[in-house]
């Protein structure tokens, strides 16, 4: 599940952007997208995250970068880490978490397949390692009803409503060699 928001540039954390990016903005705010993933069975690993991902200039590209992300799998923490410099910290998820919590309801399914590829930018611990990331699924426009703590680490979402939702079903998610 994917939620945008719309947020003052300089809400959004941007410890984690590598050398020479900068966030995309429009009249001082830019796109954010808020995800639950849960990666079931048949994935390289089963596990489930919460992240928040950015578009950013890159050089003389556009890339996508996620400043903030928690799993709840030592293993894919580590993996993100180590591989691609993706600043995941463990997390406990479900009822009473203090990062997030949403409700999805409704859905309307868009038609065919779809395919979202692109570069990724992240860095951590004074590396900086791009890759290429490829997502794709079918998608459902759905409605959700977020609920964030304002003294929590999304504090910035806090009573902020999306602009749009989706669910991506069937998502299939590969991370390219970091360059």
């Amino acid at each position: 599940m994917i939620s945008v928001f719309r947020v003052p540039r300089g809400q959004v954390p941007s410890e984690h952007l590598p050398s020479g990016a900068r966030l995309i903005t429009l009249a001082g705010k830019t796109f954010i997208a808020v995800a639950f993933v849960s990666y079931e069975p048949g994935s390289v690993l089963t596990y489930e995250e919460l992240l928040v991902a950015a578009p950013v200039r890159d050089g003389g590209s556009v890339a996508v970068t996620v400043p903030q992300i928690w799993v709840d799998s030592e293993a894919s923490r580590d993996g993100g880490r180590e591989l691609w410099a993706i600043p995941k910290q463990l997390a406990r998820f479900g009822q009473g978490s203090s990062i997030a919590a949403v409700a999805v309801t409704g859905g309307v399914r868009l038609p065919g397949g779809w395919r979202f590829a692109g570069p990724t930018a992240h860095r951590l611990d004074g590396r900086d390692v791009r890759a290429h990331a490829a997502m794709s699924g079918r998608l459902r426009l759905v409605s959700t009803a977020w609920l964030i703590p304002a003294d929590g680490p999304l504090g910035y979402l806090a009573g902020r409503k999306p602009l749009v939702s989706v669910v991506l079903d069937d998502m299939r998610l590969t991370f390219g060699q970091a360059r």
